[in-house]
């Protein structure tokens, strides 16, 4: 008796779906094939089979072009001028409350 199946549509980037396919051809395997083993690793480990993360843009800047770079540079300078606006209005805040707590002392 002939296991019984379900059909799968998937809407993806045609180009990202013909190089992954001309990747599974290399290796012997069709798209139904490649997604069942996926599906399969998926119920074994009880989740996705491998780590879904950001990577660190630092790590791939072999992989970036100029402007990509470029890119990268610009908003890591953002966030370092973010950060000393935010370490300078704590430090304001800090001498507010410290000149604050003098006040008080003199006028007890």
């Amino acid at each position: 008796m002939a296991e019984k199946t379900t059909g799968l549509y998937v809407r993806m980037n045609p180009e990202k779906k013909e190089k992954a396919e001309a990747i599974l051809k290399k290796l012997g395997l069709n798209s139904a094939t490649a997604i069942n083993m996926f599906y399969d690793q998926i119920i074994l480990h009880n989740g996705i089979p491998f780590r879904v993360e950001i990577p660190n843009a630092w790590d791939n800047l072999d992989q970036m072009n100029k402007y990509e770079y470029a890119k990268l540079l610009d908003e890591r300078l953002n966030t370092l001028n973010g950060r000393e606006d935010l370490l300078g209005d704590i430090a304001k805040r800090l001498d507010a409350e410290k000149n604050e707590k003098k006040d008080n002392q003199v006028l007890r």
